[in-house]
């Protein structure tokens, strides 16, 4: 083939152009596929935003049938709700009933009291008309919802842009509820993403080009280079040097093929030593466990493998650089194998992982697990001690997990993994010690009892702690702060709640917990009630919804606010939505007890889909917090933009505080800002702090005016 005879540079650049020819192929699908990926997105935003209209016309009928309004008053509050809501800058809600009178719109309320099916205002005014008859429509099919297009004006203008609407039939006042979206921005978006993937694909160009060349232009060299060194070996001359084997490429490869040729006597093709420790690697240690196995297999010793891993040793390198660390891991080389017998192997598998290959050590099972556990302490005393790396003075220590093995039964891979597993075990239980590999089964029983065993002991020594995160207005007025719990454990330091907190739920000791931090966060109050700048904070703290439905809840809770004489108004209970799932009258009944003491309540995580809707109105709640799943996924997941600002516009609608909760940019901020978010808690602000912290951060932040 024609193809074939071409030189490298010249399928370099055949590769090149035929590599360019896909882009541009991919690049027109993606254009092509844009703007109706545009208009989807767009609908479907249109679609998840009816619902907050939807909902207040819901909710205004309900309070009709209860007798709290009349349906007169009720249908008057729902078109005034629904007129009053706006989102983005030119679109809002609207009702039309099925005989084309305007209700309510947002938009231009010239049209409400007017008919546009018939008469003069239908006449005179087409494009409307044509518009509410499509809208009419939609409400009187079967399915009593459903998108459509028309093109009207905007507000203040006369040219006509298409829009997108969604309208749904509420049937008790035969009214369709709809609100829509024009689409003008998307042709423009398009025209822009058209011109940017131009450019793109001319920067490819030039930059693939250049790239292209000096591949080539360096490529070629090297060949040539290897060419005659390939010459001269074919020809019996003695080369002193082959070319580019430092090379990471194929041409890499070929150089050290050649230099394998040039002298078989050095098996550079194999390397057996780390490089940087001058320790055997993997491949040297898989062949001492097998040459331990056949002897073990002869002689009935048992042999012990030790995986030993390094804490704390990403932040040296993070801090003090990977020069730091080199001299780290050469000093526990050093004294890893000062620790075992010249018999024993010392290996590194990389980073900072290490093996211990223990061998000959008895013939009984009990006393080569005893000699190899007095081996591991003695590794774990010789690694806990000051490292001088130059001018930085480090201290680490090691978590160990070990395996014991006799003949030829278990492959040396599956040895590794169990002491990898009893390795895993060593850092649970607080690193600086080791573990033996048991059954896995076993291993989890015993888990289970350490666990249970270790949160009893963590209830009556006291070592749960609080740390709180501030919650702030968007010009920097501190609004209160939430409790957090922490476990302050004894070996381990703190813990986060993500670990401990499942697991105590599931063994019954979250009401327990949830005992404590409502104590500590009352004593805390005391303690801030004597301090002029925090005498009026409010501390949110998270009520367990199993303890929140037992009957005792009020009379425990009354116990500990009489005991620290906290003032109960400054106590804001957050509750999840799963306590509304079921039992509401009961629920209800307990809130509004607490609410006359003057406890202010919350519901966090809002959004998650468990309360329904039309209790919200009943509950004595004073504010909502906005699921951080939601506000991580304001940019990542378009879907999801809709979210935030219909749970903002509902608890508008009910004169709802909210707070949104996980707050971490300016941008996600700004955004919830501009949906109608007044509270905001989250890394942006500042982590949880511990108490001490807390009144420092108040200090230099709020009373500073930041």
């Amino acid at each position: 083939m024609s193809i074939l005879r071409l030189n490298v540079a010249s399928r370099f650049v055949l590769v090149l152009f035929i590599g360019l020819l896909f882009q541009a192929g991919i690049s027109v699908i993606s254009l092509l596929d844009l703007k109706e990926s545009m208009r989807r997105d767009r609908t479907s935003e249109v679609k998840h935003l009816l619902e907050t209209a939807y909902s207040t016309v819901v909710f205004y009928h309900e309070q009709a049938l209860k007798g709290e309004m009349t349906d007169e008053q009720a249908r008057k509050a729902a078109s005034d709700a629904v007129r009053a809501m706006h989102y983005d800058a030119h679109n809002y809600f609207f009702i039309w009933d099925l005989d084309g009178n305007g209700i309510a719109h947002g938009g231009n309320s010239k049209y409400e009291g007017r008919n546009y099916l018939t008469g003069p205002d239908a006449e005179n005014n087409p494009v409307v008309s044509y518009m509410v008859r499509q809208l009419v429509n939609v409400a009187n099919s079967d399915a009593k919802e459903g998108l459509t297009t028309y093109r009207i004006p905007k507000a203040g203008q006369t040219v006509p842009l298409e829009k997108i609407a969604y309208n749904r039939l509420f049937e008790p006042w035969r009214w369709s509820v709809g609100t829509g979206a024009y689409i003008d921005d998307i042709d423009i978006a398009f025209k822009l993403r058209a011109l940017q993937l131009f450019w793109i694909f001319l920067l490819l160009m030039v930059v693939a080009s250049l790239v292209t060349y000096f591949v080539v232009h360096d490529l070629v060299l090297s060949m040539r280079r290897l060419s005659l060194s390939i010459n001269k070996l074919t020809n019996g001359e003695m080369v002193s040097e082959i070319p580019d084997t430092g090379r990471h490429d194929e041409v890499g490869v070929m150089a050290k093929a050649l230099l394998v040729l040039r002298d078989t006597s050095k098996e550079v093709s194999e390397l057996k030593l780390d490089h940087l420790t001058g320790l055997p690697t993997r491949k040297l240690l898989v062949d001492r466990i097998r040459q331990a196995k056949v002897r073990s297999a002869r002689n009935g010793m048992t042999n012990a493998l030790l995986l030993l891993d390094l804490d704390k040793f990403k932040p040296l390198n993070d801090t003090h650089g990977h020069d730091a660390g080199d001299k780290l891991l050469k000093e526990v080389a050093n004294r890893l194998s000062r620790s075992v017998r010249e018999s024993d192997t010392v290996a590194r598998l990389g980073g900072d992982e290490f093996v211990v290959l223990l061998v000959d050590l008895s013939t009984e099972h009990e006393k080569a697990k005893d000699i190899a556990a007095k081996i591991a302490e003695k590794i774990l005393a010789s690694l806990n001690q000051d490292y001088f790396l130059g001018h930085i003075v480090h201290h680490c220590t090691a978590s160990i997990g070990v395996t014991l093995f006799m003949g030829k039964t278990v492959p040396a891979d599956d040895l590794l993994k169990q002491a990898d597993i009893a390795m895993y075990k060593s850092k649970i239980s607080g690193s600086d010690c080791c573990q033996f590999f048991e059954d896995d089964n076993e291993f989890d029983k015993q888990g289970q009892i350490n666990f249970e065993k270790e949160m009893r002991t963590a209830l009556s020594q006291h070592q749960f702690v609080l740390h709180y995160q501030p919650q702030v207005t968007l010009d920097g007025q501190l609004l209160g702060c939430e409790a957090l719990v922490r476990w302050q454990h004894p070996t381990r330091g703190i813990v986060d709640p993500e670990e401990f907190l499942p697991i105590a739920e599931k063994k019954g000791f979250s009401a327990a917990i949830g005992k404590i931090v409502l104590e500590q966060a009352c004593l805390q109050l005391a303690e801030w009630s004597r301090s002029i700048e925090l005498a009026d904070l409010k501390i949110s703290v998270n009520v367990d919804m199993v303890d929140f439905r037992r009957a005792e809840f009020i009379d425990n809770f009354l116990t500990i606010v009489q005991r620290t004489r906290v003032n109960p108004a400054r106590l804001v209970l957050e509750i999840s939505e799963h306590v509304l799932a079921n039992n509401v009258p009961v629920v209800i009944e307990k809130m509004a007890a607490l609410r006359k003491l003057g406890v202010s309540f919350s519901i966090h995580d809002f959004g998650m889909g468990y309360a329904p809707l039309s209790f919200l109105s009943e509950l004595p709640i004073q504010e909502v917090k906005i699921c951080p799943s939601f506000v991580q996924k304001i940019f990542n997941d378009t879907s999801c933009l809709a979210t935030p600002k219909m749970i903002l516009a509902i608890a508008a609608s009910l004169g709802l505080n909210t707070v949104a909760v996980g707050v971490e940019t300016q941008a996600q901020q700004d955004y919830l800002v501009q949906a109608g978010c007044n509270g905001f808690q989250g890394y942006l602000c500042s982590r949880p702090l511990a108490p001490e912290e807390f009144g420092q951060f108040f200090r230099a932040r709020y009373q500073s005016g930041k």
